[in-house]
């Protein structure tokens, strides 16, 4: 196993334990309503920080790893890109605390959801690229069955968590915005086990 699927594998594996340990040490903060990036403002934020640059870090390290190990024909240099966008993006969450519930818009909340997004899409729309074109390659037709449908779910999950965040800035208390946090870690989750699922089947 080279070294770029070895840091991919590695950096998912960190990210878990960062977001799982980071939500243990802020049981105030529900994992069903509430966002991840609350928890860099909680105790231990720096748990959640360093997780984003892991999780960023996946995702660069990924897009290498496809570079290095697939068959030019099956590679999707869109979705490669996109993906990149998801990876730096990622990392780049690390540096702007986003605003909590209740608290007056700063410019850092501003710039974290605006790059938040930005990634979000960006992960979706590479994820289902990158799984297309893979099945080009007959070697790793297998794998491609499996990225494509994930990918597909997790683009539909954006979709849905984008619906529940925006339920969520009218009320937390009520219908689909008490689900926007799980409907987050869905999301992420499932942009994270495909990556993993990439680098390990390739």
């Amino acid at each position: 196993m080279d070294v770029l699927r070895l840091v991919t594998l590695g950096t998912v594996s960190v990210w878990l334990a960062l977001v799982l340990i980071a939500q243990a040490a802020n049981p105030e903060q529900s994992a069903l309503s509430m966002g991840m990036s609350g928890l860099a403002r909680g105790r231990f934020g720096w748990m959640m920080r360093l997780s984003f640059l892991a999780r960023g870090l996946s995702g660069l390290a990924l897009v290498g790893t496809i570079q290095r190990g697939v068959p030019d024909s099956a590679q999707s240099t869109v979705g490669l890109a996109f993906f990149l966008v998801w990876g730096a993006g990622s990392a780049l969450l690390a540096a702007y605390d986003t605003d909590m519930p209740g608290e007056e818009p700063t410019n850092h909340g501003r710039a974290h959801a605006a790059i938040a997004l930005v990634s979000y899409v960006a992960a979706a729309t590479g994820m289902v690229l990158i799984s297309w074109v893979l099945r080009d390659a007959e070697e790793i037709a297998a794998l491609a069955r499996w990225a494509l449908p994930i990918a597909l779910f997790a683009a539909v999950a954006m979709v849905v968590q984008f619906g529940g965040f925006a339920a969520a800035a009218r009320s937390m208390d009520e219908g689909l915005g008490r689900y926007a946090g799980l409907l987050q870690r869905i999301f992420v989750g499932s942009v994270m086990l495909w990556t993993a699922l990439v680098a390990f089947g390739l």
